[in-house]
């Protein structure tokens, strides 16, 4: 999970990087949509590992 939290990291310093220069909004908007994307699938992962976790207690 660390190596995808960091990988979320990068692109959105990324995205950030690309706003402020206020030339690139297409590239801007496609890195949004993968930053929320990434976010979704690590929310899923995150879940599902602590379903796996309480499964494992019980």
């Amino acid at each position: 999970m660390a190596h995808l939290a960091d990988a979320i990291a990068f692109v959105r310093v990324s995205q950030r990087s690309l706003h402020y220069l206020e030339i690139a909004f297409e590239e801007e908007s496609f890195l949004r949509k993968g930053l929320a994307a990434l976010d979704a699938v690590y929310t899923e992962i995150d879940f599902a590992s602590i379903a796996l976790y309480k499964q494992g207690r019980d």
